[in-house]
């Protein structure tokens, strides 16, 4: 049976007690402060663990920045990790804006962590913090983000990632499996063991990772790139859906025919994913389980969903207004086919 890992002061020793913060560019505003509560005041960072393990966490992340500096640098000046761990969409979007209203109201109260950039002078890569730079570039007004800099390597700012995506909330099941991915990258890249390190830097046990990477190995990026990040969307149906996939060599052409069809984009993260998990499930010849696709309006935009049977035609309407306006005409639209109808005769 594996073991989650107890401990991860081999590849943390770096973070924890290496480098000494530096000092700050002569034009930015400089203030020593203790360790920053990590709790999430402005929305960023969202712990699900245990009271224990958030403990922990919290003490690690606290050990990174001990005696740190936080400086002011405008976010134009600060690039996104090399490592990305989300999938941008109308979901991170929402929760970006709401964020910058918080700001706007509250101010930044939780510094970011950045590095300097390793191929461009005067520039910061994101370590964790993005959607608060995001947020704050947004608002813009010449409001400058409150950051504590720590010379991290690549392998370094990948574990620092990991320890802050063990306790998100909000990173979804596929975006998790995506980030363990490019950890496993990394250490083939840097000549480690992949599945240790994920398991290391996302306190993951071996089956967790190895689920991570068998459903991306058979459901091709383009598809979870079509799907986005659902974030309702948990292990369990991800992986039934990877399980259609791989018993059913025609499930990604039809996978593929729904992802083009109209309307489709335009769906809540979560109804692509159901929707291709009905494609995944339907089986030639048998109309029945089929999935007949959206309902766009004029402007594209969708505006439910066709499910056609046997017996039966059903319509769901998510456009509550439509749906009224319809329900009411519907005598007159039926009295209007009948005339139609006997004109063709």
């Amino acid at each position: 049976m594996s073991k989650k890992p107890s401990s991860r002061n081999s590849m943390l020793s770096a973070l924890m007690t290496s480098q000494a913060a530096p000092a700050a560019a002569p034009e930015q505003k400089t203030a020593t402060v203790e360790a920053p509560t990590l709790a999430p005041r402005d929305g960023d960072f969202q712990p699900r663990v245990s009271a224990g393990a958030v403990g922990a966490l919290k003490n690690t992340l606290a050990h990174i920045t001990k005696e740190g500096r936080v400086v002011e640098i405008d976010p134009a000046m600060i690039s996104p990790s090399p490592f990305p761990d989300r999938m941008d969409g109308a979901e991170d979007a929402e929760a970006i804006e709401a964020l910058a209203q918080s700001i706007a109201r509250s101010g930044q109260e939780v510094p970011v962590l950045v590095r300097s950039h390793p191929a461009e002078a005067n520039r910061y890569q994101t370590i964790y913090g993005h959607r608060r730079v995001k947020a704050i570039a947004a608002l813009g007004q010449g409001l400058k983000v409150r950051a504590i800099v720590r010379e991290l390597s690549d392998g370094e700012l990948l574990i620092a990632q990991g320890i802050e995506n063990s306790a998100r909330q909000d990173l979804s099941w596929i975006e998790k499996a995506m980030f363990a991915r490019r950890l496993e990258q990394f250490a083939r890249d840097s000549g480690r063991d992949p599945t240790a390190f994920a398991m290391e830097a996302l306190s993951l046990h071996a089956p967790d990772v190895s689920r991570f990477r068998t459903t991306l190995e058979i459901i091709p990026d383009d598809i979870v790139a079509a799907i986005g990040s659902a974030p309702k969307t948990g292990r369990t149906k991800w992986l039934k859906l990877y399980g259609l996939v791989k018993d059913d060599g025609t499930a990604l052409a039809r996978m593929r025919g729904l992802k083009a069809a109209r309307g489709f984009a335009g769906r809540a993260s979560d109804d692509r994913f159901s929707e291709m998990l009905k494609a995944a499930a339907s089986k030639p010849g048998f109309e029945s389980e089929a999935p007949e696709g959206i309902l766009a309006g004029s402007d594209g935009q969708p505006l439910g969903s066709i499910d056609r049977r046997r017996t039966a035609t059903k319509f769901t309407f998510t456009d509550h207004g439509f749906a009224a306006y319809l329900e009411g005409r519907l005598a007159d639209l039926h009295a209007e086919f009948l005339a139609a109808a006997e004109g063709r005769d």
